[in-house]
């Protein structure tokens, strides 16, 4: 089963959404404000896929929370990330035990295919 992670108004959900009905993907979708991915797992996320790509840096979480100019060490910028999964670079897709983040039509494709 393919997992998607987000929030329901992100146009990059809608449009992750879309295609995976497009290409006739049965998918679960995990509102992350409603439903946080557990600290183990996202543990998992973060080193399959490396922080810097996990978190949304350009995103407005992000920008709210003002993190630009802290120098937080990956630790701390984990626990961030843990508390406001809002900042999770989407989509985040989960197949398996394997995850894939960032809208990528042909990637998308690829991956879930």
């Amino acid at each position: 089963m393919t997992v998607l992670y987000g929030v329901p108004n992100c146009q990059k959900i809608r449009k992750t959404k879309a295609l995976l009905e497009q290409l006739n993907i049965d998918y679960q979708f995990v509102n992350v404000k409603k439903t946080p991915i557990s600290e183990e797992q996202l543990r998992t996320i973060v080193k399959q896929l490396g922080l810097q790509n996990v978190v949304n840096s350009k995103g407005p979480t992000y920008r709210k929370l003002d993190l630009k100019d802290k120098n937080l060490d990956d630790e701390a910028l984990f626990q961030i990330l843990l508390k406001e999964q809002g900042m999770i670079t989407r989509p985040l897709i989960q197949k398996g035990d394997q995850y894939w983040v960032g809208f990528d039509e042909e990637g998308i494709k690829k991956y879930v295919s």
